[in-house]
């Protein structure tokens, strides 16, 4: 048993070798991310009230202009009905204060009139016209009341969120000490971009501008073609290990991308092809010098000389 156990221990160990080859090497870095719009828009009303109609739902696609919420215009209809009816006073009665002002005039010339009653009637025209300045203003204001009853898509996009429904009171975005109601978040979905933490040792090769593909377990077949928009200086560390947020925009057009997918990032930061290659675990660093001679039979002194 002793000299079986002796054997054993003089026995080289076994090496594992590799043939040096031509090949084509690609050098990336590699994270994980998450897909999610470019830019969201949250749309609140300038209104307040109860919401009458809502045609769109979480997914629709709108254009400019389309509707997404109407509320109920009873109250506005009514100032505005009331503020063209004041308008149309303050007209006629600027209408009959400008002939009295033109009679007052020829009677004042032919000295029928003192200049006081003249002046008097030159203060009620004045006031005429100031009436119908503040009517129209007041118009206008009762006129984009209730426009604003009436909430439109501001841009292209897709519905991404919807908080209301109809029958829900929302308070007004102007009004309200909280901001608002938000009635819906939309984006455009046409470009997105994921959000991929690399780490901090690959930082430095990664640049805005860089080509990136993209894979995401939904289509794990298929690469998508991204470009590098920027690093963002703030890290995030997790469990100890630093990362810096990677933003990559991605067409898509197909609208295969949505907002959440989880991906993977892969940046390109060199390559060469059809040249002189050896599998990575063949490079020993110094520090691993005297372990690696051990395993050919070589000394450690002999390793150090």
């Amino acid at each position: 048993a002793a000299a079986a156990a002796c054997a054993k221990k003089q026995q080289a160990p076994t090496v594992q070798t590799a043939l040096v080859t031509r090949r084509d090497i690609i050098i990336d870095a590699q994270a994980n991310g998450t897909i999610e719009p470019i830019a969201v828009i949250e749309v609140k009303s300038k209104a307040s009230g109860v919401i009458t109609k809502m045609p769109v739902e979480t997914g629709t696609h709108v254009n400019p202009g389309d509707l997404l919420v109407q509320i109920d215009t009873r109250d506005v209809q009514n100032r505005y009905d009331q503020a063209q009816a004041s308008l149309n006073a303050a007209e006629a009665k600027l209408s009959v204060s400008e002939s009295d002002k033109k009679r007052n005039e020829e009677m004042y010339k032919a000295r029928v009139i003192t200049p006081q009653e003249y002046e008097k009637v030159a203060v009620d025209y004045e006031n005429a016209r100031s009436g119908v300045v503040t009517a129209r203003a007041n118009l206008d204001i009762a006129k984009q009341q209730l426009e604003d009853a009436t909430v439109r898509a501001p841009s292209v996009g897709t519905i991404i969120d919807k908080t209301v429904s109809e029958g829900t009171v929302i308070a007004s975005a102007t009004g309200s000490v909280s901001g608002g109601t938000t009635i819906v978040k939309m984006a455009d979905l046409g470009v997105v971009r994921i959000r991929a933490l690399f780490n901090e040792t690959d930082i430095g090769n990664v640049h805005p501008g860089q080509p990136a593909n993209v894979t995401v377990d939904a289509y794990s077949d298929r690469r998508f073609s991204g470009v590098v928009e920027k690093i963002e200086p703030q890290a995030v560390v997790q469990q100890n290990v630093t990362m810096f947020p990677v933003l990559v925009n991605l067409q898509n057009g197909e609208a295969l991308l949505k907002p959440g997918m989880n991906g993977q990032v892969s940046v390109l930061i060199d390559e060469r092809d059809n040249v002189v290659a050896i599998p990575n675990d063949a490079i020993k660093n110094p520090r691993e010098a005297v372990a690696t001679g051990a395993l050919l039979g070589l000394s450690a002194d002999s390793v150090q000389n």
